[in-house]
């Protein structure tokens, strides 16, 4: 729902890696007829580091983009995987990074299926301040607005796969150490198409923020009315977003990311007086390096 800038970001994620190769299908591998759990594999790991420069347009008022380091991302990003348990980056997206890895464990697997309880973060916190710092000027909407502390949510994940596709389904509820109370359902589908000696994902999502959490991110309350600041409860709210990632291979080890993220936020997020921008834009042209 909110993106904070970041200049380098430490991605440390068990999970199962998945390498899919063109022309195969998203599946996980096959499994014996009586299995429910991928235990057979009791443990796999990757270890790839990422560096892109990035143009990522942020929806709060007066946060913009101003220093070097706020174009640059640089991320380590390492997928564990042992006897059902995981934790895992997903570097097959281009705002991958922000959010940091998810970790869970599969609870059932199957050919075509999977159900996983997981926690990872669904919405990113800001801190006030630190945006006012680093912009290097005063930001009234933001002047003595207290801070929002990350949306770290936990929940369960349906995931169907199809040939070269794949849909994944998250009901989540929001620890209390995030700060904040709620849940979120989101829903994301993504479609791999080869192309020559390209790996092109082309991805659509639909996150559904209840009122608790909308009204924590965006909203503003009675302590923190302002002359410029009124009061504001959005209820409940919504984001949907269209994505092209592309990935093309180097060398062995190495390989060529590019991606464009395009959001858009309901009404009840724009009307924030918090927030400047409806539609947002995040372009990331980098390369990944596979040790």
């Amino acid at each position: 729902m909110l993106k904070k800038s970041l200049t380098i970001v430490m991605a440390l994620s068990l999970g199962f890696f998945l390498t899919i190769p063109s022309g195969q299908t998203f599946a996980a591998d096959p499994k014996h007829d009586n299995e429910t759990t991928v235990f057979d594999k009791t443990f796999s790991w990757q270890f790839m580091g990422a560096i892109s420069g990035v143009y990522d347009q942020s929806p709060i008022k007066g946060d913009k983009q101003s220093e070097f380091e706020d174009y640059l991302d640089i991320s380590l990003l390492f997928d564990l995987y042992y006897k059902g348990f995981f934790m895992q980056s997903n570097h097959r997206r281009s705002s991958a990074a922000t959010l940091g890895g998810e970790i869970g464990y599969e609870l059932i697997v199957k050919d075509s299926w999977e159900l996983d309880i997981i926690s990872k973060v669904y919405v990113p916190g800001y801190e006030p301040s630190d945006i006012i710092d680093n912009n290097d000027s005063d930001i009234p909407t933001l002047s003595g607005l207290k801070d929002r502390g990350y949306g770290q949510g936990i929940g369960l994940r349906y995931s169907r796969f199809y040939q070269n596709s794949v849909l994944s389904v998250d009901v989540a509820s929001l620890v209390p150490l995030s700060r904040a109370d709620g849940w979120v359902a989101d829903i994301f589908y993504s479609h791999l198409l080869p192309y020559r000696n390209w790996d092109i994902y082309l991805g659509a999502g639909f996150t559904y923020y209840s009122a608790d959490v909308s009204n924590y991110f965006v909203g503003v309350n009675q302590d923190e009315v302002s002359s410029v600041r009124p009061f504001y409860e959005p209820g409940s709210s919504f984001q949907a977003q269209l994505e092209v990632f592309a990935q093309h291979p180097i060398s062995q080890n190495w390989s060529f990311n590019a991606g464009i993220t395009q959001s858009y936020y309901s009404t009840a997020i724009k009307d924030s007086p918090l927030i400047a921008k409806q539609h947002l834009t995040q372009v990331m042209l980098g390369v990944l390096y596979v040790f």
